[in-house]
């Protein structure tokens, strides 16, 4: 069986393995007999002793609550813990918290959930949006004041240092980190502070995305002895930091829950295993070409520059990547995202232009320990911001071509998800107030609102009459697209697309 860990002072017990609902099949998600396997597999992993599901509205292209609702006809309620999840971007408002957790609950049909998350926090920015009077935190107190919810926790892939504000604004029982081989060094610091202060802490993406399991002889040095598998390592080392109670999973089949259960059956390290991985992930860490993180570059640079930032997501570069990666399948493509979703969403770090702000001197190479060709690297680095325009100039040259001295009155964002919550707010950040009125739209109306503003469906097009759409998603956009097209053809409302062909994504 699977062990269990205290959740902080939360006084529930989670088991070391939790079940993630993200990674279903999409051919699964299409019918009822397919959401009936997602449903049984996480029958399966709970007899094998898991007690936690990781659930949220948008999760399994929106249809994790009902396979949810479909696992409670075949186990217990009382035998799960189970997660709802809200993002500011959706809920801003106290009164749109409580609406999401009350459609939750009606959707699953669980009576109550054991944990809310103010969910992907991103920076200390949003934390004080999330808690200022009337915004999301009063109304996950609310929820739990009704009884709807048991405890309150936060995810965050913030940098270290807006997550250690977020552990210390005492506002949070638990919360949720990335944290595997590749981000030990940036990440295991806010673990140990977290626990200190009594947090729970549960871990997403011990493999690194999948890029751990692909590179398995790259990071095979993180393997001890009855470790099967670089995965089984990278498992066992995320649940072996202290102060971790449970390690998330996703489960696409029967083959992903065998190896987890495998790696945690029977499993619970003592501390010289904790010792031991931590110094075998150290080793694996300080492979030949990769950067370790110590710093030297940056003190020895003249302008300070963000140096380890930058080698560290190059790293991504070096690494066998996915086939498939936020729905890019060229090589190169594949290959820029990672890298530069690493840069803007692991680091924080929006380049202000594809000028690099290098100039070359070669001293940050000449103290590397590693012996690194920075320069180039970071000449390289900067082709793909260019190559990808990723940069805030980028972001702003598109924006304003899209959307500014063209006389729109309305805008019409597809679809209602967060990327649209965030593409307003990059649009504030960089010219203030929009002169527009944006409307949202989606294929799915029921989302409610945004930035606590309605959803319209297809139908409502030809009563809103919006000036233009504009297409803010990059996984979907051509699906979203040729769905749309047909619509806004006859009312001769112009189709925009926020990305380009070899655009990086805004939001990765």
């Amino acid at each position: 069986m699977i062990a269990q860990r205290p959740l902080g002072r939360t006084g529930i017990s989670l088991s070391v393995l939790g079940a993630g609902t993200t990674r279903f099949p999409s051919a699964d998600l299409r019918d009822a007999e397919g959401l009936d396997r997602c449903a049984a597999l996480l029958a399966r992993a709970v007899r094998y002793g898991v007690n936690y599901i990781d659930n949220a509205f948008s999760y399994a292209e929106g249809h994790s609550e009902e396979i949810v609702a479909r696992l409670l006809r075949l186990v217990p309620r009382e035998s799960v813990h189970i997660a709802v999840k809200s993002n500011s971007g959706s809920d801003p408002t106290a009164d749109d918290v409580l609406r999401r957790v009350e459609g939750g609950l009606r959707r699953t049909g669980a009576a109550y959930f054991d944990f809310l998350y103010l969910w992907s926090v991103l920076d200390a920015e949003q934390l004080a949006f999330l808690l200022r009077p009337g915004g999301p935190y009063e109304g996950a107190l609310e929820a739990k004041k009704r009884g709807w919810v048991r405890h309150l926790l936060v995810s965050s892939h913030a940098p270290a240092r807006d997550a250690e504000q977020i552990v210390d604004c005492g506002a949070f029982e638990g919360i949720l980190l990335s944290y595997n081989l590749m981000s030990r060094t940036e990440t295991g610091p806010v673990i140990d502070r977290a626990a200190a202060r009594g947090m729970g802490v549960l871990i997403m993406n011990p493999l690194g995305g999948g890029i751990l399991p692909q590179n398995e002889t790259l990071f095979s040095g993180a393997r001890l002895p009855g470790d099967v598998s670089t995965a089984e390592a990278a498992l066992r080392f995320a649940a072996s930091r202290a102060g971790v109670t449970c390690v998330l999973a996703g489960l696409s089949g029967a083959r992903d829950l065998d190896q987890a259960i495998h790696a945690f059956d029977g499993w619970e390290p003592d501390d010289a295993e904790r010792n031991a991985r931590e110094k075998a992930a150290s080793s694996a860490a300080s492979l030949p070409g990769l950067c370790t993180g110590c710093g030297y570059c940056r003190s020895a640079c003249p302008l300070g520059l963000p140096i380890p930032e930058w080698m560290q997501s190059y790293h991504q570069k070096l690494l066998r990547l996915p086939r498939e990666l936020y729905g890019l399948t060229e090589p190169e493509e594949i290959e820029r995202a990672a890298v530069l979703g690493r840069l803007i969403q692991g680091f924080s770090i929006l380049p202000a232009s594809g000028e690099s702000p290098c100039v070359g001197c070669g001293k940050c190479a000449s103290v590397c320990t590693q012996h690194l060709p920075i320069p180039q690297r970071i000449a390289e680095l900067y082709s793909m911001i260019r190559a990808s325009h990723a940069s805030e100039a980028d972001r702003r040259e598109r924006l304003s071509s899209l959307l500014r001295g063209h006389g729109f009155r309305r805008v019409a964002f597809w679809p209602a998800s967060g990327t649209t919550s965030f593409v307003l707010r990059e649009y504030r950040r960089l010219f203030g107030e929009p002169d527009f009125e944006p409307l949202f739209f989606d294929s799915s109306p029921a989302a409610g609102t945004l930035d606590g503003q309605p959803v319209y469906g297809p139908q409502d097009l030809a009563r809103l009459r919006p000036d233009c759409v504009l297409v803010a998603s990059f996984r979907f956009r051509k699906v979203i697209r040729e769905a749309v097209e047909p619509l806004v053809r006859p009312l001769g409302i112009p189709l925009l697309c926020l990305h380009q062909d070899g655009d990086a994504p805004w939001v990765f």
